[in-house]
């Protein structure tokens, strides 16, 4: 047992030896940023909705308001401020060439929260992204520079911790570095998942096979039989950490045949222009559908991020008709491996012939399709994989829809990059106002609106992800109500409370001016707060609220109101 322990830990040091050696960074530069025992939530690399988790999330026991601190020099060089993704967020620039984030803040220290609170003002706008000077906001290793909290996109309390190149922006791994977190504990490797590279990964089901645990190893009982030789795999694996009950994502893979390395992906480095590349290293059909995550051993055709050993096969692994073993190694960041043995045999069956409906979409190509009312336009970078484009359309009965309903064949398809749709109105839905019209998108309960722009007699708007799609025209403004009254007079602990509502729920902008000088509200969903500060001086006042939706719609209510 002693033997064994030693060479968990001799492999962990190899492990963060070698990342660090390509990062060329000193491993205990940085200290642990909380006054807590080191707990993580989330860690490099998980698999979220179209990204990457690209740092950690460090526990805070459920709580906010704990203190955080700098865990090297180096000083402020960015604050920015969003009602969603990371809320409240600090960067700190170190003078080894790496940025640190913190993100889900409450409050920053004094002399930050004034600085923005000035820049804010400056650019009239609560949301902001300030670009600090080195001697502005200048921070020593353990200096207290904020509060932890639960602002923005956050699911419950902590604080989202990345460690990025400060020239490229390219997050790295954090575990690279030796924070005193606790882990002995090996991945644990669930299912494997086998498709038909002839085909494409969106027009099949896989055959997915559950492992069995033997020790320290896991295996897949008997053989595996596929109708199909040219194979490529996923795995479902989940990994644990001591003292927590957290899943978390598996840092690296390789895949053995005859000690051979035939298959590599490793959770080294990642940048934010290539997270996205996360929908075509999964299943995304699957897990669209509500499956499993299952992590592709191979990249698809068409894929962007250097993920995947080079050095290994490209694309896919030839089964023979016999037999053939393999071996599959999975481990952690800190050099915790699990292994799994399977046997594969692969026939060349004939499959039945079945006909796709609809056009071919080429992965790498611009693709375009169109009839008289609706036109998709893709970019060469949409698609990781080929597939067969179908749409049916469908008459509205809704009030303020001017156009059919065109519903998407298979919306469990993932799009890389932007791309257009344009609608014709339908003839009997004259448009009263085309600066008022909208593109709704919905998938699986969930709304996207875009304002349209017009192009000869076609609407159009840019969406990410497929759906079923509508024309609407807009002319109905936001409506504005508030805990206040003309006429009242503030006490000092009083609290302004505004409420949009939208029939489209699409606020697009919120101002607030008192006697015509911009006042900073702050926004919790579609409510805004402001307590009575130095820029409410005694005596009248009017305050006014200016309200627009996506298409312009506008809204203005004004108070008198006094201290």
């Amino acid at each position: 047992m002693k033997c064994c322990c030693v060479f968990f830990v001799v492999l962990a040091l190899l492990v963060v030896a070698q990342l660090n050696a390509q990062l060329k960074v000193d491993p205990t530069f940085f200290s642990y940023p909380l006054d807590l025992k080191p707990k993580l939530n989330a860690n490099f690399g998980e698999m979220r909705p179209n990204h990457f988790h690209m740092g950690l999330d460090l526990s805070t026991d459920s709580r906010e308001n704990l203190p955080v601190y700098a865990p090297a020099d180096g000083y402020i060089a960015r604050i920015k401020i969003e009602q969603g993704g990371f809320g409240r967020a600090i960067y700190l620039n170190h003078p080894n060439g790496l940025t640190t984030l913190y993100a889900h803040m409450n409050r920053f220290i004094p002399e930050a929260e004034l600085y923005l609170k000035s820049r804010q003002y400056d650019s009239s706008s609560w949301a902001i992204d300030l670009n600090i000077s080195e001697k502005v906001l200048p921070i020593k290793k353990g200096q207290l520079i904020g509060y932890s909290g639960n602002t923005g996109a956050s699911q419950g309390p902590h604080v989202h911790f990345e460690i990025r190149d400060t020239k490229t922006e390219n997050c790295y791994n954090p575990l690279r570095f030796k924070f005193p977190i606790v882990d002995h504990i090996a991945p644990s490797i669930l299912k494997l998942a086998f498709y038909n590279r002839a085909k494409s990964i969106y027009e099949q089901v896989p055959k997915v096979v559950s492992l069995v645990k033997l020790g320290n190893s896991y295996k897949v009982p008997g053989l595996i039989s596929l109708p199909f030789s040219d194979v490529f795999i996923g795995l479902f694996a989940i990994d644990r950490m001591n003292g927590v009950s957290n899943q978390y994502g598996v840092f690296k893979t390789e895949l053995f045949h005859e000690k051979e390395l035939i298959s590599s992906f490793e959770m080294e480095d990642i940048g934010y222009d290539k997270t996205r590349y996360l929908n075509g290293h999964i299943d995304f059909t699957t897990r669209s559908k509500g499956g499993s995550y299952f992590q592709m051993l191979f990249p698809p055709i068409s894929y962007g991020l250097d993920l995947y050993n080079p050095k290994a096969v490209p694309f896919s692994v030839a089964i023979n008709k016999s037999p053939t073993a393999y071996l599959l190694k999975v481990y952690d960041a800190f050099g915790n491996m699990s292994t799994a043995t399977f046997q594969v045999q692969g026939n060349d069956l004939k499959q039945p012939e079945s006909v796709a409906e609809g056009q071919k979409m080429i992965s790498g190509n611009v693709n375009i399709v169109e009839d008289d009312m609706i036109r998709f336009v893709f970019n060469e970078d949409a698609f990781y994989d080929s597939f067969h484009f179908n749409y049916t359309s469908l008459e509205a009965n809704a009030q303020d829809v001017i156009s059919s309903t065109y519903k998407v064949a298979n919306e469990h398809i993932p799009v890389h990059s932007y791309y257009t749709v344009s609608i014709k109105p339908n003839k009997n839905n004259a448009v009263t106002d085309p600066s008022k019209v909208l593109v709704r998108r919905t998938r699986q309960g969930k709304i996207e609106l875009k304002k349209a722009i017009l192009e000869k007699d076609l609407y159009t708007a840019r969406f990410r992800e497929l759906g079923i799609f509508q024309l609407l025209e807009d002319r109905i403004p936001p409506v504005i109500s508030s805990n206040i009254y003309s006429g009242q007079r503030l006490s000092g602990s009083s609290r302004i409370t505004i409420d949009i509502t939208d029939n489209n729920k699409t606020i697009k902008d919120f101002k607030a001016t008192l006697d015509g000088q911009w006042l900073l509200f702050q926004p919790v969903g579609n409510r805004f707060f402001y307590y009575p500060d130095e820029h409410f001086s005694m005596g009248e006042h009017k305050l006014s609220i200016v309200v627009y939706d996506e298409v312009g719609n506008k809204s203005t209510k004004e108070w008198i109101l006094s201290r």
